[in-house]
């Protein structure tokens, strides 16, 4: 079994080990300042609300960044096969008649 790398993390004085999958310290640490930056703008409620409003917040950035990524990427393919097809029609042989 493959070791996996703990990352641990603060968040409002609670320390947290995370498995640091695809990011390093330095990202986790910066993700965690962010998260704990966002509930400090939720005051007015207690902790575990507010650290369920943070997660939701930063699932939706991440959802919404995610889905805007693959329609840029529909667009461009659908640009690349327009072009595809404009070069086959450019490069085919043009009959002549006799």
């Amino acid at each position: 079994m493959a070791k996996r790398d703990i990352v641990q993390v603060e968040v409002k004085k609670i320390p947290l080990d995370i498995e640091a999958e695809d990011l390093g310290v330095v990202e986790w640490t910066d993700l965690a300042g962010q998260v704990e930056a966002y509930m400090d703008q939720l005051e007015e409620i207690d902790t575990l609300k507010r650290a369920l409003i943070a997660a939701l917040h930063f699932a939706a950035k991440s959802y919404t960044q995610t889905q805007s990524e693959g329609g840029k990427r529909q667009e461009e393919n659908s640009r690349v096969n327009d072009l595809i097809l404009k070069l086959k029609s450019a490069l085919e042989p043009t009959q002549t008649k006799l």
